[in-house]
């Protein structure tokens, strides 16, 4: 009798047991996160005209809820989410989950930018007492021997040709030490240099969106200078810039390579000096009501050439930086009284 009430005891609570499981599972809630934010992506925020342009949806949880999204161009319900832009303008782009709306983005769309003739800045960093700098002396006569689209500027610290704002350059340009060679403002030249002149050479396959052209006259001693910009695309904000520079001089110089025969080099010729900077060392704000695609701009300046100078070796460079980087867009050379147009 005491082993069949045990039984019964027993299966009862197995019921009641399995009973509360059940109530329990029954009783449970799946519960899902509720939507309450969207956030638009889109591939990027300026292009030019007949680029696609991808939109993607994620909800607040980071789940991709760009299938189910419906997209919007300037209010208008689009069928996809992507979008070719056929017209220049500025568009507001929004998307909808669920009648969620998320934040707006805009899209500017430029037109189909204008290209110009690229030419490749290089500034060597020297001084007549830096042995070594004969390295990229020679490099710069190997790139000279190739292209004439190579401008070169030579920034002389510490002898008789030193630029008076060379520190200050070297400080915004992070120059440390002697030779250097930089090549559009940002790239350093690789040394051995005579080595890598196709790394200054191989700039010129870029494309250039904008044009420089200088003319120029001299009257006496006063040198009367135009620099011309043409751009072929809507550039936010730039910099034009305006440098002097001599060829020719003849001072002795330090050669501790193979590059030369001697130390010293009597007699080197030094070329392309920078003498003068017109404008700013990094070149000066221009009107942002000139800028825009196919706009032009011009700007003349004058300066007066020192009589230690020799006016027959004088030549000009400007050069053209957006504002907020230190990369050069294009530069130019000339010499006095010459007369350019620009360049494809």
């Amino acid at each position: 009798m005491k082993i069949l009430f045990n039984k019964i005891f027993f299966i009862s609570l197995l019921f009641l047991v399995s009973c509360s499981k059940s109530d329990e599972q029954s009783n449970q809630v799946d519960i899902t996160p509720s939507i309450n934010n969207i956030e638009l992506f889109v591939s990027s925020g300026e292009v030019v005209i007949g680029t696609t342009v991808l939109f993607t949806a994620f909800d607040n949880t980071g789940k991709n809820r760009t299938s189910e999204a419906t997209f919007y161009v300037n209010d208008a319900e689009i069928s996809s989410s992507s979008y070719t832009f056929s017209d220049i303008g500025e568009y507001e782009i929004h998307a909808k989950v669920q009648n969620i709306k998320s934040q707006t983005e805009e899209i500017i769309v430029n037109p189909t930018p204008i290209e110009y003739k690229q030419y490749v800045l290089v500034e060597d960093y020297t001084g007549t007492w830096c042995g070594y700098c004969t390295r990229v002396s020679y490099a710069i006569e190997q790139v000279e021997k190739e292209t004439d689209d190579a401008i070169i500027i030579a920034i002389h610290q510490g002898d008789e040709m030193a630029f008076g704002l060379v520190n200050s350059m070297m400080n915004t340009f992070g120059v440390t030490g002697f030779p250097t060679a930089l090549i559009d403002r940002t790239s350093r030249w690789a040394a051995p240099e005579p080595n890598n002149i196709t790394q200054v050479t191989g700039k010129l396959t870029n494309k250039a969106y904008a044009a420089l052209a200088i003319d120029s006259s001299l009257d006496g001693d006063m040198l009367t200078i135009k620099v011309k910009l043409k751009l072929g695309y809507n550039y936010k904000a730039l910099k034009l810039g305006l440098y002097i520079l001599e060829d020719g001089i003849k001072y002795d110089q330090k050669n501790w390579t193979s590059y030369y025969v001697g130390d010293p080099l009597k007699d080197f010729e030094h070329n392309h000096v920078l003498r003068k900077a017109v404008t700013g060392v990094l070149g000066d704000q221009i009107p942002s009501d000139k800028l825009g695609h196919d706009k032009e701009y011009e700007k003349e300046y004058q300066y007066v050439i020192p009589s230690e100078f020799n006016k027959d070796k004088i030549k000009m460079v400007a050069f053209v930086t957006e504002a907020s980087k230190k990369e050069t867009i294009n530069v130019r050379s000339s010499k006095i009284g010459e007369t350019q147009t620009f360049e494809k």
